[in-house]
């Protein structure tokens, strides 16, 4: 941190925090240090690791957190003025940066000027050479490039961030998520309270998550109304945002804006506002399993959330028809979803990568809904959305989870008994304890629904399983126990083929390329393009929009794979393109080094769905993807693909 300022390891805001600790009588909350920095709760826990790590390894002291006290400091008085001294020394120095801390900071000063700034300004204030902060903005061009954005240079003028303003905000939103010190507390508590009065007016309420997303987009609004960068929209998408109710509760919102802050709020800005409130997610105060509530959701949107049901259930060869916590819990989430991609904003998925790590099939068979998106909106959607409805899926999928049932065989009374089941209650959660039995009574429980007979005294039963345990229930008969509910949940889960003959007709060995030394996403898909288009599967225009899918959103689905897709339309024959790479490639924010190209028509459903059953099964098994990694020829991956 300051200690070695000059290598770069410096963040001003760790320096904000001690200040806090070290002048504080008392603990302090997290809520409350959130409160004076203006970052999220997480910002500030993170920090929090990072200096207790930094103060430990230079034996200052530690940072001591205790749940519902707070936090301080345990400091070691005689190396206190030391620390004390550094603070000021890093004030009037003004910081050292690694490039990618120097070139965050150029970013946020581009996207809060009202001007441009000189390159000799950046480099004066960073102390570095005006060549490394030509380095550093090419970069960052080459960053906001995703976002239609790029930079202008003007001699003896400046840089500034040039594009629509609608793509400003996107990248604005992504910079300012976590440290919003852009906005004062104050602003921000205003915006917060005035939403609140507006979910007192509607029949819903916005979660942390999209009332914390909401005051943020509105505090940009305001800011870049000041500087009259207003955003522009078209008159038939004015006409139809202020049909919704939402419009009129922008309005007045708006109204107290301008009261408040001194600005004129155009109608475009309104309806930028209404937009965001219909995208925003949001909870109404019903039960999930109220069936009244899907009378007042959008049908379009209910009968979608039905097909995405069906869809997803019959590639996991699961049925979740009779779940209607799902079918509410989804279409009330799709309603704002469906808007989002209607006026094309944004959503982050934080936990989208615990997603993909832990359970990539249930996320790929989730990526299968992204056709019926286009065929009832014409909607392209991205992984975040995609993330959500596996969560969803994920939530129904854990509901229909079966315990293993046990019965308890016991001959020493029932105070042996009682603390038998209590101990393998509490050792073993997945287990289901349904009676508790003396010897004598095991003539009489043929007719138990059970799955296994649990026994502290030897004997013989040929309808299930016994196994003899201690009274004392000791460590070995836990581990018993539990291998005997993992065959049992393997026997309940139907031993499924990888592929079967209704699946070889999507792949083919000339269309499977073993160790492929390419090394971008953009080559992968053009050499697995152009095979699919010499051998008449698909139509020029597919891999355009395979590279506009990727361009919205990563097709990346976690362990190293990808399935990159096309729209239906353009696809001649249904197939499927499979590369493997001597070397990962980048793909998003993940590397992937197994590719399967999708060309699939909604004709062949049938087999399309058992296609997905089976494939789906693959991306969750390590032990079949390393064996497709280590095959050598094309053939030899195909039979191993298709000889089961």
């Amino acid at each position: 941190m300051w200690g070695v300022v000059m290598n770069g390891v410096f963040k001003e805001r760790w320096i904000e925090i001690l200040k806090i600790l070290l002048n504080s009588t008392q603990p302090m909350t997290i809520r409350e240090m959130e409160t004076k920095l203006n970052v999220s709760n997480r910002t500030i826990r993170n920090d929090l690791d990072e200096i207790d790590i930094y103060l430990k390894e230079n034996k200052y002291g530690s940072i001591v957190r205790k749940p519902r006290v707070g936090v301080w400091i345990e400091i070691d008085h005689s190396r206190e003025n030391e620390l004390r001294k550094m603070f000021n020394e890093i004030d009037n120095y003004g910081g050292a940066f690694l490039p990618e801390e120097r070139q965050r900071y150029i970013l946020k000063e581009l996207l809060k000027c009202e001007k441009p700034i000189t390159m000799e300004k950046f480099a004066e204030k960073l102390y570095v050479s005006r060549i490394t902060i030509l380095k550093d903005i090419n970069k960052i061009e080459d960053d906001i490039k995703k976002y239609n954005l790029s930079i202008l240079r003007k001699q003896n003028h400046g840089v500034e961030i040039i594009g629509s303003e609608n793509d400003f905000r996107k990248l604005a939103t992504e910079v300012f998520k976590e440290d919003r010190d852009k906005f004062s507390r104050e602003s921000l508590n205003f915006i917060r309270e005035l939403l609140l009065e507006a979910e007192r007016q509607m029949d819903f309420f916005f979660t942390d998550e999209a009332m914390s997303s909401l005051i943020f987009h509105i505090s940009i609004s305001v800011e870049r109304v000041k500087q009259s960068k207003s955003i522009k929209l078209d008159c038939e998408k004015k006409d139809e945002i202020k049909s919704h109710r939402e419009y009129s509760i922008a309005k007045r919102i708006a109204e107290k804006l301008e009261s408040e802050f001194l600005v004129c709020i155009p109608e475009d800005e309104i309806c930028y506002i209404t937009m965001h409130i219909l995208g925003s997610k949001i909870q109404r105060d019903y039960r999930y399993d109220d069936e009244r509530l899907l009378s007042i959701l959008d049908k379009d949107v209910v009968k979608l959330s039905m097909e995405i049901i069906e869809l997803i259930g019959s590639i996991l060869s699961v049925d979740l028809s009779n779940d209607k916590a799902l079918l509410t819990g989804l279409a009330l989430h799709l309603e704002p979803t469906v808007n989002r991609l209607k006026y094309d904003l944004v959503i982050k998925n934080p936990l989208l990568p615990e997603i993909k790590k832990n359970y990539p099939s249930i996320f790929g068979a989730s990526w299968a809904s992204s056709v019926l998106f286009e065929k009832y909106y014409g909607y392209k959607v991205n992984e975040d959305e995609i993330g959500y409805i596996a969560i969803h899926i994920g939530a129904a999928l854990e509901r229909q989870k079966i315990n293993t049932k046990a019965i308890i065989v016991c001959s020493s009374g029932v105070g042996t008994s009682q603390l038998v089941s209590v101990r393998l209650g509490k050792a073993l959660p997945d287990l289901d304890i349904v009676d508790v039995i003396s010897v004598h009574e095991v003539g009489n429980i043929e007719n138990k629904n059970f799955d296994i007979v649990i026994s502290t005294v030897p004997f013989e039963y040929s309808l299930k399983p016994v196994i003899q345990i201690s009274p004392f229930v000791e460590e070995r008969d836990i581990e018993e126990i539990k291998k005997w509910i993992k065959n049992i949940e393997g026997i309940r889960k139907p031993y499924k083929k990888i592929l079967d003959d209704a699946l070889g007709m999507f792949f083919s060995p000339s269309l499977i390329f073993p160790k492929l030394n390419l090394k971008t996403r953009e080559e992968v898909i053009n050499v697995l393009g152009d095979y699919m288009l010499k051998y008449g599967y698909i139509e020029p225009a597919f891999l355009d929009e395979v590279f506009e899918r990727e361009k919205i959103t990563s097709t990346a689905i976690g362990k190293g794979v990808a399935i990159p897709h096309g729209n239906q339309r353009y696809v001649k024959r249904p197939v499927i393109a499979l590369a493997i790479l001597e070397k990962p490639v980048q793909w998003g924010e993940s590397t992937v080094d197994l590719v399967f190209m999708l060309a699939l028509k909604e004709e062949s459903r049938f087999n399309i769905k058992k296609f997905f059953s089976k494939f789906y099964e693959i991306l969750g098994d390590e032990e079949v993807l390393n064996d497709i990694r280590k095959l050598s020829s094309s053939e030899e991956i195909y039979g191993y693909l298709s000889r089961r």
